[in-house]
């Protein structure tokens, strides 16, 4: 257990709330619309959702903030918002190295979705590792990325007649990307 894969589940569990939610409403809905095509802001730290950008959103026809475009999904359901704050409140948690709020958070199941409650059910049984996980600032998240990387280098390549290609391949890969950081950075 450490902080990527705790955060992988809880947005895991999340994600599968919403779309149980989603799928409840007809597909020509407005509801719908809110709830699947900005499934990406829904994940994010609420403390990284502008609230003074607009933008143009083309599903909702409209100009809306990143917050108020999460604000407007997680108003048509209870259980959703309630799901929201939790699965936050944890990665908040996470992110400042709060003990306490991570406890608090896992005894708080008021209105949660069953799959929501389940990954909480299992942090509790682990809850040595998840509160050693806060208190550290390892994580497995690039570590997990390089891997993801170099499947992927493999399922475009259709496998590597020569092993030593692959290498050059992954490595060159690697400089590119540290490039790209870079230039983001300055």
């Amino acid at each position: 257990m450490d902080r990527f894969h705790i955060v992988s589940m809880m947005t895991r569990s999340f994600n599968q709330t919403r779309t149980h939610l989603m799928k409840q409403y007809d597909k020509d809905s407005k509801e719908y619309r809110i709830l699947k095509f900005a499934w990406k802001l829904y994940l994010m730290h609420v403390d990284e959702l502008d609230d003074k950008q607009l933008f143009y959103d083309r599903h909702l026809r409209q100009q809306v903030t990143a917050l108020t475009r999460v604000s407007q999904g997680l108003d048509l359901d209870e259980t959703l918002k309630s799901t929201y704050g939790a699965m936050q409140g944890i990665m908040i948690s996470l992110k400042n190295h709060d003990k306490q709020g991570i406890l608090y958070y896992l005894n708080d199941n008021s209105q949660l979705s069953p799959q929501m409650k389940d990954t909480l059910t299992t942090f509790k049984k682990n809850l040595e590792f998840i509160l050693n996980a806060a208190e550290t600032k390892y994580s497995n998240g690039p570590i997990e990325g390089i891997n993801r990387m170099i499947k992927q280098i493999q399922r475009t390549a259709f496998g590597f007649r020569n092993y030593h290609h692959l290498i050059t391949r992954i490595k060159l890969n690697q400089a590119r990307t540290k490039k790209r950081v870079i230039s983001r950075a300055v």
